[in-house]
């Protein structure tokens, strides 16, 4: 697409635009959008023109004290700026307009300023803040159960006495049984076991023979050898 179908399609946009707002000429540089009252504070190279000014306007510049406009490849562009005594906005302000024009502006281009004469204030939304203070206070929690893990369990087991009853329980249980495994390791320091007397294998007993038999005060004494 080369520039000439470019500008047409623009130009074929711009006379489907509506106006966003019901503005009404009163003089040459005097004019009211939605019956506030506006005025040409300042135009350079005849860059004021009424009727593109409508068809470009948006009731968001509404809040602004003055607006700026420019022209670029036969299209007017639109900016809102603050007055320096408006305290509640962070900017842009109008203090700032010579940097906008040699920065942002092609050198030597029509421009033009309008003073809103009755600029609406700047209303901020409550649910920001109160979203901001929401999220503050679950940050507060969580940095808090962190710190002090033992606190929120104690928290958790009186909401609920159930839970802190059956806790009691199995903590004793556990203490119980690690008193009583201490004692046995204390009382068996070995490991019992029941020895049996072993006797001689039927092999060792079979090579034995009597060399000897005595009596002493009653008492019977065998005398056994193996056989050689």
């Amino acid at each position: 697409m080369d520039r000439k179908q470019l500008d047409t399609l623009i130009a074929q946009r711009d006379e489907n635009r509506h106006p966003l707002a019901q503005i009404r000429r009163e003089s040459e540089t005097e004019f009211t959008i939605n019956n506030h009252k506006y005025e040409v504070v300042h135009s350079f190279n005849d860059g004021f023109n009424f009727e593109e000014f409508i068809r470009r306007y948006n009731p968001a510049l509404s809040q602004y004290d003055y607006i700026v406009g420019d022209w670029g490849y036969g299209q007017l562009r639109l900016k809102g700026f603050y007055s320096e005594t408006r305290d509640e906005v962070k900017g842009p302000f109008i203090t700032a307009l010579n940097d906008y024009l040699l920065e942002d502006v092609n050198f030597g281009s029509a421009n033009f300023v309008v003073h809103n004469l009755e600029a609406r204030p700047v209303i901020r939304k409550a649910t920001h803040s109160r979203s901001r203070r929401h999220s503050g206070r679950n940050r507060s929690r969580n940095n808090n159960s962190r710190s002090n893990p033992g606190r929120q369990q104690n928290s958790r087991n009186h909401d609920n006495p159930q839970h802190e009853h059956q806790n009691n329980h199995e903590n004793e249980t556990k203490h119980r049984n690690h008193n009583g495994n201490r004692r046995n390791h204390r009382n068996h320091a070995f490991v019992e076991q029941k020895v049996k007397p072993v006797k001689p294998s039927l092999e060792k007993r079979d090579n034995l023979v009597v060399t000897k038999e005595a009596e002493s005060n009653n008492h019977h004494f065998i005398i056994r050898e193996s056989k050689k």
